[in-house]
């Protein structure tokens, strides 16, 4: 198979990878000369027989506004371009400009831009235009100088005798920072004193965080709300035969009649679930991810963000960008020194700001008695909410789960009680791969036994929940 590459159309270059020249492509629109005249035109480049196999029904923008231009007869012109994805894994890329006289409204010649800019957030700007100004800003991520030539090209053609835009987008900026929405804004709370220092948990309302979610125009066209049982049909020759499913997910099958797994709602821990609550109410899936991250180059400094996202969203609109909410930022707890840090004091210290932490985001909304009612399609459902999966790597699903992080320890698995000599055991029985669960875990902790099954002597916050 040839070695797939991509020339740039506007100049000599070549690239190897797809996300290097969406990169260079954008660059390279806005430093096109402006003097330069360009006709409405269509470029198309071929990838060969190469198909980008993930990007059907996708596209990816690479400069929705770029170089403006000057002609002799006072038109301003913008030179607008996209490269696209189409289902068959063609790439293609359409170039042109729009001309318009200088008593042409800005609005107007973006109107399509701003259609799809439409901040998610009912904030209140000054003004519907301001509002536009910063969602395109925000959402097609435009430095400050790009937004500032955007602020005065609308005030040079607009003919208004106020604008009603921010004098700068730095400006506007701080106006966006010192909003107060319910919706974005962090509380911080103190979840431990250690040293005589207070640890603060900055969060989010995990209720808030669902309804953004929800908000989401697209959002309810691929959610599911019951429970759906996919099973093999009959299908001749089916043995050692692949037959896809759904588009996202292509099934080894054997047997006729086998159960088949795709989305979170075809499951059987999504079957189990929706059994145990009341009559007539739905599952809200509710999914954590969290894991400590540099946030400079030298590692010097760090945070430890955790986010949410709904599992009743099919997964490939699940793994886009705004069908998650940051939730909050844990506290990381520091030692003097690493004498300190290999203390067990300030191991178990660091044990229960972390599950204080995971009770003051989920405890008000896990436990309502009565679960929760939230508009869908201007309908009230009524909700009962559940944690579904939690993504976290080795360290964090110990930190999860408090059990012993060394692969040293007697039973280092979070998920079983199976002994680390067994753990490569491929003879092993179904009757001795025994599970961590609630009941025995909270059984072995209430009767002083943490150590016989590797778990920290710290009560754990799950225990609570069913």
């Amino acid at each position: 198979m040839n070695k797939m590459s991509y020339k740039c159309p506007f100049c000599p270059r070549t690239f190897s990878t797809r996300s290097a020249y969406s990169q260079h492509v954008g660059h390279c629109v806005v430093d096109q000369s402006s003097s330069e005249e360009s006709n409405d035109q269509n470029i198309e480049i071929n990838e060969g027989d190469q198909s980008f196999l993930n990007y059907s029904d996708q596209s990816m923008s690479i400069s929705e506004c770029s170089n403006q231009s000057m002609s002799e007869g006072g038109e301003q012109s913008v030179l607008i371009s996209e490269v696209s994805f189409n289902e068959g894994g063609e790439q293609s890329m359409s170039i042109s400009e729009v001309s318009f006289d200088e008593g042409s409204v800005f609005e107007d010649v973006l109107e399509d831009i701003l259609e799809e800019s439409e901040s998610e957030v009912n904030a209140n700007y000054p003004n519907e235009a301001y509002g536009d100004l910063m969602a395109l800003v925000t959402k097609h991520k435009l430095n400050n100088k790009t937004g500032n030539a955007i602020i005065k090209f609308f005030n040079k053609h607009s003919n208004l005798a106020s604008s009603p835009l921010p004098v700068s987008i730095e400006q506007g900026c701080k106006y966006m920072d010192n909003m107060n929405l319910p919706s974005l804004t962090f509380q911080q709370t103190c979840v431990i004193n250690y040293n005589n220092t207070e640890y603060y948990l900055h969060h989010r309302s995990l209720l808030n965080c669902v309804k953004n979610i929800l908000s989401i125009p697209d959002i309810l066209q691929n959610f599911a709300l019951t429970f759906e049982n996919l099973e093999v049909r009959n299908h001749d020759n089916y043995d050692n035969h692949l037959y896809s499913i759904t588009k996202a997910y292509i099934n080894y099958l054997k047997h006729d009649g086998e159960r088949t797994y795709s989305e979170q709602n075809t499951g059987t821990w999504w079957q189990n679930t929706e059994k145990s609550l009341p009559r007539g109410s739905k599952l809200l899936s509710i999914m954590l991810y969290s894991d400590a991250t540099n946030v400079d180059t030298l590692g010097k400094k760090n945070l430890h963000p955790i986010y949410m996202s709904i599992g009743n969203i099919k997964n490939w609109r699940r793994n886009k960008p705004n069908a998650k909410q940051l939730l909050g930022y844990l506290p990381i707890l520091k030692a003097s020194d690493n004498t300190e840090k290999k203390s067990e004091n300030f191991k178990i210290a660091v044990r229960k700001a972390f599950h204080k932490s995971l009770e003051v985001l989920l405890d008000p909304f896990l436990s309502l008695s009565n679960g929760i009612d939230l508009d869908l399609n201007n309908e009230s459902i009524w909700f009962f909410p559940r944690i579904s999966v939690v993504i976290a790597d080795l360290p964090e699903a110990a930190t999860y789960c408090l059990t012993y992080k060394s692969a040293l320890a007697n039973f280092p698995c979070h998920f079983c009680l199976v002994k680390k000599d067994d753990l490569a055991n491929i003879n092993l029985t179904i009757s001795e791969m025994e599970l961590r669960t609630h009941d025995n875990m909270r059984q072995f902790f209430d009767q002083n036994l943490t150590k016989s099954v590797s778990i920290e002597d710290v009560h754990n916050f799950f225990w609570k929940f069913p």
